[in-house]
């Protein structure tokens, strides 16, 4: 994975002295999460170990990231190591670190039983509910990378709508749409192409199958990917025909439920009162009982992370925070709409990050 924050190094101490920021009277930081630790240090390599102080930085790798590592870390001492742990350790103790925080929303627990075993004397403090909201924050250079990765997927999706999707298989255009993407410069996708069709598109994540998409049909289309270290996610209800007046009840409810709470967004609003105006909206047009899932999600490094927009979301919006905004409908054994957006909260706004027009009905030949 290449991040283009290697080019940007004055971003790097500003991301490691919000990192220490977590320290909050502990002696030192352990980072496991790979995305983490290219956030903090620029290094994108899939295994390392990054211990912060308030005074230094220590990246442990083993002879495979060496390189890499010193070619991209900024800020950080590079220590290639054969023993991770017994290495870690001996760095504890030189520098008389008495207290670490662990990221133990990621640690696995075997991984935590034996650390905590070969850590004598050291008092280890969970904080991965902290620090969560590391990345919270986007600054211009992330958001502009969002966009960019936004409109890969886009072109992406139109060319394929383009050649038509009725008579395929859902899987079949959920891989032209990979291929698309890639073609555009993505790396991966972001999450597994959503193509749900017809009674399927009322299965909320219902991954692409072998049915073929017949003719008249909703079809739910959830896509993303990632460029440069950064996710994109989006979801739009396309029709293969001709719209009655049941499917365009529920899309106007959805397109209006949307609308209404990406009104209502502000920097110091809660984000659960967020999800209550689409929610409620969506209740007192008779459709509550069909819209299960969150409002939405935080998108960046990962295309699922803080905040979460959610009736039991404890999260407050600020600037700088970029999340979906996705209400939905889905009635089983008949259709489903979900309209999925991207947001930024700026100064002033609630700016959009995807591009697609939702506002009417599209309709595929």
């Amino acid at each position: 994975m290449y991040l283009a924050w290697r080019h940007y190094g004055s971003c790097m101490g500003k991301r490691l002295d919000r990192a220490k920021g977590y320290l909050k009277g502990l002696d030192a930081i352990m980072f496991t999460n790979r995305l983490n630790i290219a956030y903090v240090c620029g290094f994108a390599g899939e295994d390392a170990t990054l211990v912060i102080t308030e005074k230094d930085a220590a990246l442990f790798v083993d002879s495979r990231y060496t390189i890499q590592a010193r070619d991209e870390a900024r800020g950080v001492d590079v220590y290639e190591v054969s023993d991770r742990w017994d290495a870690i350790f001996g760095h504890i103790n030189k520098n008389g670190i008495k207290t670490l925080g662990i990221e133990s929303n990621v640690m696995d627990v075997d991984t935590f039983i034996m650390i905590k075993d070969k850590f004598r004397g050291v008092e280890i403090t969970p904080i991965g509910r902290q620090l969560k909201y590391l990345r919270i924050l986007k600054d211009n250079d992330e958001v502009n990378l969002l966009k960019h990765s936004a409109l890969i997927s886009e072109n992406a999706l139109q060319r394929v709508l383009e050649r038509g999707i009725t008579g395929r298989k859902e899987k079949d255009v959920a891989f032209d749409i990979e291929l698309e993407m890639r073609g555009e410069g993505a790396t991966s996708v972001a999450f597994e192409v959503i193509v749900a069709s017809g009674p399927r598109s009322a299965m909320p994540h219902g991954v692409a199958s072998d049915r073929i998409i017949g003719a008249n049909e909703a079809v739910v289309i959830d896509f993303g990917c990632v460029y440069k270290g950064y996710c994109s996610d989006q979801t739009i209800t396309v029709l293969t025909g001709e719209a009655d007046d049941a499917f365009i009840d529920v899309y106007n409810c959805v397109r209006d439920a949307q609308f209404k709470a990406i009104k209502g967004v502000s920097a110091g609003i809660e984000a659960r009162d967020v999800d209550a105006m689409a929610r409620n909206f969506i209740d007192e047009h008779g459709f509550g009982r069909y819209f299960g899932h969150g409002l939405g999600h935080g998108v960046g490094m990962e295309v699922h992370e803080a905040p979460v927009l959610h009736r039991d979301s404890e999260d407050i919006l600020d600037i700088g925070m970029v999340f979906t905004i996705e209400p939905g409908i889905y009635i089983p054994g008949k259709f489903g709409v979900r309209i999925e957006d991207t947001f930024v909260i700026t100064n002033n706004s609630c700016q959009r990050i995807t591009n697609l027009d939702k506002s009417i009905i599209k309709r595929i030949g």
